[in-house]
């Protein structure tokens, strides 16, 4: 099992392969929250407008969550954003919906841009363990996915990136040279999740939450293997790609 980088959706070839996407700040991190918290299915769109075009034709009998960004924050008519820590508050008090809609600025773009693999998942360190795990047993070669921003590279998932390498190399996996190289970049920086925290804010894209006072966000989305559940893609029978609880 060789695993390899693909530094934005542009790069990736996901045929044959397992594609670990990643959106630490903050898409796959939200949906690990989702999932654990009841949510069923997570339909995937790659715009707001999307989105609403989404909800407008499902016609799905039960309540149906629209949720996601545009510049960090949820669009005016959508029922929530793109924060972790807002929908694990919103799950002490309430049941979530079972069905969502996410459409996110870099993460639900790349997961539908993997169509064609073996396996899709979204992976985040708060479910590090889980995801990980699920994708050894299928034995596959292993492309980690980089959202980044706006389809180019990005620092904060290249330093979640080399978490999800480590703990793939520990578990037998050999490494590609790329993603070699990235383990050895940012190995310093994600030892536990202070240090991963803080490095994960001096990023471009962390910076970008702290002006919009989601320092909470960073600080969670850095924790590691605090949710023991996964997802995978799947397509419906109409076509739509949405995540469903493993």
């Amino acid at each position: 099992m060789k695993v390899s980088i693909a530094e934005s959706r542009f790069d990736v070839n996901p045929v044959g392969n397992t594609c670990l996407v990643i959106d630490v700040l903050r898409a796959t991190s939200v949906m690990a929250v989702l999932l654990e918290h009841g949510v069923k299915q997570i339909y995937l769109a790659d715009s707001i407008e999307s989105a609403r075009d989404l909800k407008a034709n499902l016609l799905l009998p039960e309540e149906v969550l629209m949720i996601g960004e545009r510049n960090s924050l949820p669009p005016d008519d959508f029922d929530g954003g793109n924060s972790p820590l807002a929908f694990l508050r919103q799950s002490e008090n309430m049941q979530l919906p079972s069905t969502v809609i996410m459409a996110t600025t870099n993460g639900t773009p790349t997961l539908l841009s993997c169509v064609g693999a073996e396996l899709i998942m979204p992976i985040a360190p708060v479910n590090l363990d889980a995801t990980v795990q699920r994708a050894i047993r299928e034995q596959n070669d292993i492309v980690i996915v980089c959202s980044g921003w706006e389809g180019a590279p990005a620092e904060d998932d290249f330093l979640a990136a080399a978490l999800v390498i480590d703990v793939l190399e520990a578990s037998g996996a050999i490494l590609s040279d790329s993603a070699s190289d990235v383990k050895s970049r940012y190995a310093s920086q994600y030892e536990n999740p202070i240090s991963l925290s803080a490095a994960l804010a001096k990023t471009e894209h962390g910076q970008r939450l702290l002006k919009n006072n989601f320092e909470e966000d960073i600080e969670y989305c850095a924790q590691i293997n605090l949710i023991n559940v996964t997802g995978h893609l799947e397509t419906d029978i109409n076509g739509h790609s949405l995540i469903v609880s493993d």
